[in-house]
């Protein structure tokens, strides 16, 4: 017994879309994944350049610092005054990386540190940008 296969010629033969698409949400999802984010600050600084640099702690607090004496914490900005409400609640023991403007007076960033001592912040990063040519 045979059997006959009749191909219909009326239209087009389309081809199936299906797999394709898997595969391009595959890949979507594999690069999210395997791509690091970093977390923007409240506004842009450009770090001064250094030699050597290290990993930060898990913990750490990010403190933005502009060239105007802006600060910025997570998503609150503020000046000096503001520091200790933007700084979060747990605050104590935990690492603060300073992320300033390389045009930031240096005078700023000395009453910055000396207002971190007094309200109790003892762990302090100066974030820098490494020299072009090293990795």
């Amino acid at each position: 017994m045979k059997r006959r296969i009749q191909i219909a010629e009326d239209g087009p033969v389309q081809e199936p879309m299906l797999p394709l698409i898997n595969i391009v949400f595959l890949l979507l999802i594999f690069f999210m994944i395997a791509g690091s984010l970093q977390k923007l600050g409240p506004f842009e600084v450009d770090p001064p350049a250094s030699h050597t640099a290290d990993a930060q702690p898990e913990d750490t607090i990010v403190l933005w610092f502009g060239k105007g004496g802006e600060i910025g914490i997570d998503d609150l900005k503020g000046g000096l005054d503001r520091l200790s409400s933007m700084l979060p609640v747990d605050y104590i023991g935990r690492p603060v990386e300073i992320r300033a403007d390389r045009a930031t007076e240096g005078a700023k960033v000395v009453a910055l540190l000396k207002r971190l001592q007094e309200l109790g912040v003892d762990k302090v990063q100066l974030m820098t940008a490494m020299e072009a040519g090293q990795e």
